[in-house]
């Protein structure tokens, strides 16, 4: 099972793919399409770190948003809003503006599954049944202060056929970060990948529904396909940490 989840992780490089989204009630992102019934998008992916996700209004295709992150910064244009959002793609805050949620870094973590670190992290596998289904689990943490373990994530694959189920990923003390759900594999250019990808984010309490129409793996990306301007006269905004401004908050 270890060496399943690693060659998955080491086998995609770049991913461009064909999208739509469907964000849930009261999600981030029914502020921005819930008019909406069907919302084209555009995801571009290089392994490790860079992404880029381009949200089409229907018909008309006009940009409802863009959003790219390279693992250190993430950067949001929202044109209907006519703001233009920066900050540090670990970012965690309580954020008044339900679009300062909005974050590529999320999307990223879900499509691209970590490998396991031998050297840097330990694994327990494990068999579990939810609704009459029977999954391998493997539960993978890190050494942390002391002599304690830091849960990191874990790994679902369905016992009957190995695909990836599910992925839940943790934070610092345990929080519980994202929870992922994969489902309707489909050979892709002979990558056999997930049509369907539901995220939920319980810290910033939003989730949204990935439906995969095209996926193209492993052909070059131009890198200015990952570089994001400021827009002229469009509304700069500048995020941090609640506890970088000081008020202690971990959100």
């Amino acid at each position: 099972m270890i060496s399943k989840v690693n060659s998955r992780s080491e086998s995609i490089k770049t991913l461009v793919a064909t999208v739509e989204l469907e964000p849930t009630a009261g999600s981030v992102y029914s502020g921005v399409i819930k008019e909406y019934r069907d919302v084209r998008g555009f995801i571009l992916l290089e392994a490790p770190r860079q992404i880029r996700i381009l949200g089409q209004a229907p018909v008309v295709r006009s940009t409802l948003f863009d959003m790219v992150s390279d693992g250190r910064e993430f950067r949001l244009w929202i044109p209907p809003k006519n703001k233009f959002i920066v900050g540090k793609s670990d970012l965690r805050r309580a954020a008044k503006n339900s679009f300062e949620n909005l974050r590529p870094q999320h999307i990223l973590d879900a499509l691209l599954v970590p490998g396991i670190n031998s050297r840097k992290e330990r694994y327990v596998t494990e068999e579990s049944e939810v609704d009459a289904q029977r999954f391998y689990v493997i539960t993978v943490v890190e050494p942390a202060e002391g002599r304690e373990l830091a849960l990191r994530r874990k790994i679902w694959f369905e016992r009957a056929n190995l695909d990836l189920a599910r992925l839940q990923l943790y934070g610092p003390h345990g929080r519980y970060l994202e929870d992922v759900h994969y489902a309707a594999y489909q050979d892709f250019g002979g990558v056999n990948f997930p049509s369907r990808i539901e995220i939920a984010r319980p810290v910033e309490d939003y989730s949204l529904v990935i439906r995969v129409e095209k996926a193209v793996f492993n052909q070059p990306i131009a890198a200015d396909k990952f570089e994001m301007k400021l827009p002229e006269g469009a509304e700069l905004v500048e995020l941090a940490n609640d506890a970088e401004k000081g008020d202690g908050n971990d959100q």
